[in-house]
């Protein structure tokens, strides 16, 4: 047999045992038509995942603005006044504190002087009374050491008067007064006042 015959068969037995050797190749013989699949539909996108829920950290309590350690309650009786007199007393220390909580607020030292007794000046402005003040956790921690009045007005007052608002007087005589603010349903001693000539100061506990 013709060498080139030879490698003719060899190679299509080669081939037909590469493709499984399952098919005969007849001549003449069309191959079959090879219809193609169908495409598949295109794949819907995914829904964008909605973003996890975080839910906001609860605020983180903030420390109680300082009081000075004179604003503590007078263990005094109350001082029995008439309703007369307690609606217009009412009605003068209101306007005081509004007046304050102005004079305050522009941190207007010189005109919040002229609201203070010759008592209340004298005791903050003592260096010791400012030292004892000066170890409260709030001005530790912000390294703030009270050495005049001015200070105590910056960094005491300001901070935790500018907003005071009046709920109640207790009389303990009749020219002076707590005046208390409801905070938190609990009362609180926003400042001691005591009439003087026809005005009402801010006094010292």
């Amino acid at each position: 047999m013709p060498k080139v015959l030879t490698a003719t068969l060899t190679l299509m037995l080669l081939l037909a045992l590469l493709l499984g050797g399952c098919a005969s190749v007849v001549p003449g013989d069309e191959p079959a038509a090879v219809h193609p699949a169908p495409p598949s539909p295109p794949a819907e996108p995914e829904a964008p995942a909605e973003p996890e829920r975080v839910d906001p950290e609860p605020p983180v309590a903030q420390d109680p603005e300082p009081v000075p350690p004179a604003a503590e309650p007078a263990v005094e009786e109350a001082f029995e006044v008439t309703e007369e007199v307690f609606e217009r007393t009412f009605s003068e220390v209101e306007q005081t504190i509004e007046e304050l909580n102005g004079i305050i607020a522009r941190r207007d030292y010189q005109r919040w002087l002229d609201y203070l007794t010759p008592e209340y000046r004298r005791t903050y402005s003592d260096p010791q009374i400012l030292r004892e003040i000066s170890q409260m956790p709030i001005l530790q921690r912000n390294e703030i050491e009270l050495e005049s009045l001015r200070d105590y007005f910056e960094w005491v007052v300001g901070p935790s008067r500018a907003n005071a608002r009046l709920d109640d007087l207790r009389f303990l005589r009749d020219d002076q007064v707590e005046a208390i603010m409801v905070v938190r349903g609990q009362p609180a001693i926003l400042y001691l006042l005591r009439n003087v000539a026809g005005s009402w100061k801010v006094d010292v506990f």
